[in-house]
């Protein structure tokens, strides 16, 4: 048996791929996986029992990496004992085959392997993955360097060389260091790669970093060429589209078409699973479970009126899904105000949010006219026109209610906008079009009832 050994602490976007990673390798051997978690406060728990309900998990209070792998180890069964960090999601299915091969020599005392950056890795610790863990595999018989993000070994040396569990980091390096003094061997395998989206070198130059990476990307053949890509494919994620809907607000109490072009276009993404709606009544839920959407519960009475900001009621919504057992992936918060959303702009956000390391995507319309900002009675410009339109850098106006993707964990917390936001720009003057009144509806749908002609001679008038 093979036990994976995998920390966590506050992995809920990374431990689906890592998991799912591991449970598709191909070797004789059974796996087991041991989840040691350190105090998570996020949904890393429930989502890892949800992809594999017998996993062993073993939770600390205060942690030390040596004594979390230990304890992890304890609780094993396994042989092979590999150690994975939760945010290293295995390259392909050949991982633990390319580990445990080099294992076939008793003086090897363990294994590690290659990491990958990831697109969103940054140019300072791109450069360091690509220098620390080449294409050469390496015998060391001096060199102590052993790296437990991705490696393995037997239980038995293990046993003789347990980690050291008082010192708060390179628990690895030490042991390294104890099993070569012994008289073993250290083996490097590029075969056996995982992603890793940060480096292990933290304070060099970026400028002199992004010149490393390219000519290393130039002359790098993929190991891996047909799954050589970042480890978040949206195919094999839960993403649900939520969208908020209010007796309170005109758009939604009164307009059918734009509550059902709103869900089409979640339904017409391809990366989207799931559309629930969040009406406050039973006969806007009927109406969007006609149009093709779930409405398994209203929202509360309290959190219905023009006062309550969505993000509250996506909130509430979100955790009481979650405790039917349901923890999605990826969100998609959407609003019924804006009824010309370009084709493919959600799909867009959704890989934007994952390929480009964010913790919320939004659409944004990019403005190159002069702009002010009024401060204390004054206007103070934000940007210039110095320049031809063509050169200049754009405002981008935020529409995240015309598309938005991002994870649970800002959901839970109440702001789709916390953390690192991306923007994905929507060129389209029609998209950042936005209704809220009965009166903006009736003009939209005489406009949008106009042909060209009619709309010619209306704008001559």
């Amino acid at each position: 048996m093979i036990s994976v050994i995998i920390r966590t602490r506050n992995e809920e976007r990374w431990i689906r791929p890592c998991l799912e990673g591991v449970l598709r390798q191909q070797v004789e051997q059974s796996i087991e996986i041991v989840l040691v978690d350190n105090s998570s406060s996020d949904k890393t728990i429930e989502r890892a029992r949800s992809i594999c309900p017998e996993l062993v998990l073993v939770e600390l209070s205060e942690f030390l990496p040596g004594h979390a792998l230990n304890e992890g180890i304890r609780a094993s069964r396994g042989e092979y004992i590999v150690c994975l960090s939760a945010h290293c999601p295995p390259v392909d299915k050949n991982w633990l085959a390319n580990l445990l091969k080099n294992l076939d020599d008793d003086l090897v005392a363990g294994v590690y392997g290659r990491q990958v950056p990831t697109s969103f890795t940054s140019a300072v610790d791109k450069r360091d993955l690509l220098l620390t863990f080449g294409l050469d595999r390496r015998v060391q018989q001096r060199d102590t360097f052993f790296h437990n993000a991705n490696s393995m070994m037997r239980r038995y040396i293990w046993e003789q060389f347990p980690f050291d569990e008082a010192i708060t980091n390179i628990e690895d390096r030490l042991w390294g260091k104890a099993v070569i003094e012994a008289g073993y061997q250290i083996v490097y395998e590029p075969e056996a790669a995982v992603f890793h989206h940060h480096g292990i070198h933290q304070d060099n130059r970026p400028d002199r970093a992004r010149n490393v990476v390219q000519i290393i990307e130039e002359n790098v053949p993929d190991l891996h060429p047909e799954i050589f890509s970042d480890p978040f494919d949206p195919r094999q994620l839960d993403v649900v589209a939520l969208i908020p809907l209010s007796s309170s607000g005109a758009p939604a109490d009164s307009s059918r078409r734009l509550i059902a072009q709103t869900i089409q276009a979640a339904k017409n993404a391809q990366y989207i699973n799931r559309v629930f709606v969040v009406a406050d009544n039973e006969e806007i839920a009927k109406v969007a479970i006609e149009l093709g959407a779930e409405a398994p519960f209203l929202r509360p009475v309290g959190l219905s009126g023009k006062s309550i900001r969505a993000d509250e009621v996506l909130k509430v919504f979100l955790e009481k899904l979650e405790d039917t057992g349901f923890i999605p992936d990826v969100v998609v918060p959407m609003e019924v105000l804006y009824p010309f959303r370009p084709e493919g702009l959600i799909d867009g956000v959704i890989l934007h949010l994952l390929t480009g390391g964010f913790d919320t995507v939004i659409a944004g319309y990019p403005e190159y006219r002069p702009c002010w900002r009024s401060e204390n009675g004054h206007y103070e410009p934000i940007s210039t026109t110095d320049e031809p339109r063509f050169e200049r850098n754009p405002i981008n106006i935020g529409l995240p209610s015309l598309a938005c993707a991002t994870y649970p964990t800002n959901i839970r917390m109440g702001n789709r906008l916390l953390g690192k936001v991306g923007i994905y720009e929507v060129t389209s003057p029609l998209a950042s079009i936005e209704v809220r009144t009965q009166e903006q509806i009736q003009m939209l749908t005489e406009l949008i009832e106009l042909d060209a002609h009619d709309i010619h001679e209306r704008w001559l008038k």
